[in-house]
């Protein structure tokens, strides 16, 4: 590990350096150097051979990690392995294949770990061939499942999904016409995540008998799973539920108010967490 404190100052665009004191470190320790990247936060620190070696590193942060804060502590060696400026700069691309990683350079090995994307198989075969001399290459990382990934982007837009109005006609379960644009982004975001169930929610206005209007609602509900079924959604995928009046939106003491109440409410859940639930 570095020896000493270390004193922090603040620079531009988006870059903190941490500059070491006097005798607060040899500049004759063997080669090291750390980076990281976690959070929107690009680590870089470790021994360097010279300005011009910062200034490449630098520029390749900011080519391969743009949106990323940079905090750099570089410290200038006093004899560095010719490798070393290529061999650093040659991680640091490689990382640009990881969603958050960490890694160790030394004289004689390199070790990585973390999240790595698709493109981490062949970014790392660039990397070993890139690497001059007998290091010991050792990288721990996890590639996740492309299933997992589509499934965290499917629970995302179920949590945004509002599809619109889905509303009917007055004591009846024929949908008015702006339903059907409603209906038809339902059965989109459906496609697309097919491990979804779908719970489809009926409800009416207060008018008439609750009884008559717990069977309107589980009707109108019926109404939506026929749509969606007919348009290709599987029925083993759609749970219908009349809610009759207890759900109201709106007013029932008003006429919008009451066709604001005729409605159906949709939610899409990933049918993966059902089952170990």
């Amino acid at each position: 590990m570095f020896v000493g404190m270390l004193a922090c100052f603040a620079v531009g665009s988006g870059y903190t350096s941490h500059e070491p004191g006097a005798a607060q470190y040899s500049a004759l320790e063997p080669p090291r150097f750390e980076f990281s990247i976690r959070r929107g936060t690009l680590h870089l620190a470790g021994h360097t051979a010279s300005s011009a070696h910062e200034q490449q590193l630098l520029q390749t942060a900011r080519r391969v990690f743009p949106d990323a804060e940079k905090v750099t502590d570089f410290r200038p060696l006093g004899l560095v392995p010719a490798k070393w400026t290529a061999a650093t700069v040659s991680v640091l691309e490689a990382l640009s294949a990881t969603q958050s990683s960490s890694a160790l350079l030394t004289n004689h090995a390199l070790h990585i770990r973390g999240i790595a994307t698709e493109e981490w198989p062949e970014q790392v075969e660039v990397l070993r061939a890139s690497l001059q001399g007998p290091v010991d290459l050792e990288a721990d990382m996890v590639i996740p499942d492309a299933t997992i990934r589509v499934a965290k982007l499917c629970k995302r837009a179920f949590a945004a999904h509002r599809p619109g109005t889905i509303s009917f006609e007055e004591s009846g379960t024929t949908f008015r016409s702006a339903a059907y644009a409603a209906l038809d982004r339902t059965i989109s975001l459906a496609n697309a995540c097919r491990d979804s169930s779908i719970s489809i929610t009926g409800h009416t206005d207060s008018s008439g008998h609750e009884s008559w209007n717990r069977r309107l609602s589980l009707a109108r509900a019926k109404a939506v799973a026929d749509y969606l079924a007919e348009r290709g959604v599987s029925r083993e995928r759609l749970i219908v539920i009349g809610a009759g009046s207890s759900e109201p939106v709106a007013d029932n003491a008003t006429h919008y108010g009451r066709s604001m109440n005729r409605r159906i409410s949709i939610v899409l859940h990933d049918r993966n967490d059902a089952e170990q639930t």
